[in-house]
């Protein structure tokens, strides 16, 4: 059972001081241990008080929540690497979907006989965004207690979507994301395009054609199930989920949930979230705002948290530098909008790669292309060809072949918790 946190304004304030907020090591984090001072008898309890700093930095974040004032701690570790960043980035690929969830989850929604854990919008974005430093995590046990009518007032929800007629603002003026939620956004965002209806057919329990709130619930409750997990999830829950101050369900069926959801709008809700997540992430190269972005860039967004030594993929960076300097060509974003299509939908991708190239001779540019136009459904650009098979094709013999690029879609997906999210049908020995 989750305790709600004390109030801890002066902690608050500490953390903000400067002697705090510089760099130190993950060994000097934990043990205490500073410039020009020893674990001498005069400072043995240092190994505690760093044990009790850190949760009080998780403590002091979750209560600076109410403001969305959020602090960042700037600890790395002996290597350089942000510790905040590379946990969250291993939680995203190895961690069970409740348990990414219960970490960046920050509000407990509370009203009577109900107790549920809730994240924002944008808490959702971080948790599907290797390498995010838009919003980070706060980390289980630590979250903030709203009710239905701090969040109908518009008191919550403080960070918003910076994309022009954002869905996900939309849905958090509705209200706050459940965990069912969250599963139904996970599998629209990892599910390729093209199933779209199939993932409908799912929701339709009674085969009308329309989805009523209720077929919605119970649905996504068994979506959601996960015995031991985060939690059981049951009929009984269902009627919560109906209950709840759910901004999907407010926004898709109303608050008095009258409304029915239609292919047509289920169809808008996948292409809409799609589409803003591919912004949010592309303005994080785009820092400038110029609607281009380096070649460099589309590398380090296609290798980042991959398998790859950091000493080959630094080489891949300088190989794509040196052809295309950074002030060259470029990538736009719709260029980038279909690569993260095919991306999300790189089970497609990899099995037309695999009946193509039965033989083992591997794909050209143009044969590539098609394929990825195909997957996304969206026109490949011939520029980000040109880049991946730079990339890729080591021999450089104008051929890619299909375990260069696995690896590549794998942890791609993996990085962003895909791979755990995506519905799959089985038909005898072929799953889609």
């Amino acid at each position: 059972m989750r305790k709600n946190l004390p109030s801890l304004p002066r902690l608050i304030q500490v953390q903000k001081h400067q002697s705090l907020a510089g760099v130190v090591t993950k060994r000097q984090l934990f043990t205490g241990e500073e410039k020009g001072h020893k674990n001498d008898g005069h400072n043995n309890n240092w190994a505690r008080f760093g044990s009790s700093l850190a949760a009080g930095v998780a403590a002091a974040t979750a209560l600076a929540l109410a403001s969305q004032d959020r602090l960042t701690v700037y600890a790395k570790d002996d290597s350089g690497e942000d510790v905040v960043i590379a946990k969250e980035n291993r939680l995203r690929a190895f961690s069970t979907p409740d348990k990414v969830f219960n970490f960046f989850a920050s509000y407990q929604f509370e009203a009577p006989g109900l107790r549920t854990m809730m994240m924002s919008p944008m808490e959702f974005y971080s948790s599907v965004t290797p390498d995010c430093k838009t919003i980070h995590g706060v980390g289980s046990g630590a979250h903030v207690k709203v009710t239905k009518e701090e969040i109908e007032a518009g008191k919550v929800i403080h960070l918003k979507s910076t994309v022009e007629k954002s869905i996900l603002n939309e849905i958090g003026d509705s209200g706050l994301l459940s965990y069912q939620d969250y599963s139904v956004f996970l599998a629209l965002l990892s599910t390729p395009r093209r199933y779209i209806d199939t993932i409908f057919n799912l929701f339709d329990v009674t085969g009308d054609g329309q989805v009523e709130a209720k077929e919605f619930a119970y649905v996504s409750t068994k979506m959601a199930h996960k015995s031991g997990g985060f939690g059981s999830y049951t009929d009984i829950d269902q009627k919560e989920v109906l209950n709840s101050s759910s901004g999907l369900l407010n926004y898709l069926f109303g608050k008095d949930r009258s409304q029915v959801l239609t292919r047509e709008k289920f169809r808008q809700l996948q292409t809409d979230l799609l589409e803003e997540i591919i912004h949010l992430e592309f303005s994080e190269y785009d820092t400038e705002n110029t609607g281009r972005i380096s070649e460099a860039d589309l590398v380090n967004f296609l290798l980042k948290n991959g398998k790859l030594p950091p000493k080959k993929k630094a080489q891949l960076v300088k190989k794509v530098e040196a052809i295309w300097p950074s002030k060259g060509r470029g990538i736009s974003f719709p260029s980038f909008k279909s690569l993260f299509y095919v991306l999300a939908g790189s089970v497609e991708l990899e099995r037309a790669l695999f009946y193509l190239d039965v033989e083992g001779s591997g794909v050209d540019k143009e044969e590539f292309r098609k394929i990825s136009s195909w997957v996304s459904g969206e026109n490949t650009s011939d520029h980000v060809v040109n880049v991946i098979y730079e990339l890729l094709d080591e021999d450089e013999d104008g051929r890619i072949y299909r375990d260069d690029i696995g690896q590549v879609l794998l942890d791609w997906r993996q990085s962003r918790g895909f791979d755990k999210g995506g519905f799959h049908v089985s038909l005898g020995q072929i799953r889609i």
